[in-house]
């Protein structure tokens, strides 16, 4: 199975950090969990950090970003680790955080994490709340806040084009027929999510983009870090509940949210139809992606995540 991280060589990673600290660099070691950045820990004198690495292959999307996104954030209450220093090293780029205390949520027990559900929900609702009247644009945003689309519907139908080469998936098309990616299966859900958009409002929110058990740290009953924010985006803030609810339906997140918004008495038409329509998104992009890493029993997941909410939905 392909690694579609970086490589980086463990006396690069320690040159790089001497440039950076004074202290000597100690306990450099990687941390496992991400499926794009190639991420190390390490100490410099008493303090604990990380350091990631991403390919040049992101759009306009990278660790600058998450600088601007930590600006975005600093009046709330959204635990974001500091970034410190982003930079480049050859062809890849770098970010330097610090390293906030506890574990990933998925690294906890599923009782565990239903106790954090309600934090999970404030703290999504809280971003979505964000002031984004000062930027403009929809879908993934740059350095700068600018968002890439002239409008929400158009980011999302971009999923089955091609890519510029420079891009993350590039002509992805011949994974069709150099992978285990299902043509016919991909054109459905397409066409399904095409269907469902005209249930999408053009509202813009901020989006995290990528709200899951993997990038949210927790620690004594606590969240202590919202992490991985690469993908966050302006758009209907639905699309960030259905990701949670499609790689997390057990912690029942889609009746909670409604519940929660219901006690806050806001209303959001046509809650199922935007859940499904953005469901069927993130299928296509977890489809496309898992076929391009070569992992088909992920790519078997996904796809009977998706056609069981489909089944679902019409009954």
């Amino acid at each position: 199975m392909p690694d579609l991280r970086p490589t980086v060589d463990h006396n690069q990673v320690l040159a790089l950090l001497s440039q950076h600290f004074r202290s000597p660099i100690t306990e450099l070691a990687p941390v496992e969990g991400g499926q794009v950045a190639r991420t190390f820990s390490f100490r410099a004198g008493e303090q604990d950090y990380i350091v990631r690495f991403n390919k040049d292959n992101m759009l306009t999307s990278n660790f600058p970003k998450e600088a601007y996104v930590y600006q975005k954030l600093a009046s709330t209450r959204i635990p974001m680790p500091p970034i410190l220093q982003v930079g480049r090293l050859g062809d890849l780029h770098f970010a330097i955080s610090g390293k906030a205390p506890g574990k990933m949520l998925e690294q906890h027990s599923p009782q565990e994490v239903e106790q954090f559900l309600p934090q999970l929900i404030e703290m999504l609702d809280t971003t979505h709340r964000v002031d984004v009247s000062d930027t403009q644009g929809y879908g993934v945003f740059d350095y700068q806040g600018r968002g890439m689309g002239s409008s929400w519907r158009n980011c999302l139908l971009i999923i089955a084009r091609e890519e510029d080469e420079k891009d993350y998936f590039g002509k992805w098309h011949h994974l069709f027929d150099d992978t285990f990616l299902e043509r016919d299966l991909f054109k459905d859900l397409y066409q399904r999510m095409k269907n469902l958009l005209d249930y999408c409002p053009s509202e813009r929110y901020l989006l995290h983009g990528n709200y899951s058990l993997r990038n949210i740290l927790a620690q004594d009953g606590q969240i202590t870090a919202v992490l991985d924010w690469l993908d966050a985006s302006y758009g209907d803030f639905v699309y960030d509940i259905a990701a949670l609810d499609y790689w997390c339906s057990w912690l029942g997140v889609k009746e909670r949210f409604l519940r929660y918004y219901q006690e806050q008495q806001r209303e959001v038409p046509f809650y199922a139809e935007r859940l499904l329509c953005y469901q069927c998104y993130h299928a296509l992009g977890g489809l496309r992606f898992f076929a391009a890493k070569g992992d088909e029993q992920a790519y078997q997941m996904t796809r009977a995540i998706i056609l069981q909410k489909l089944g679902a939905f019409a009954r």
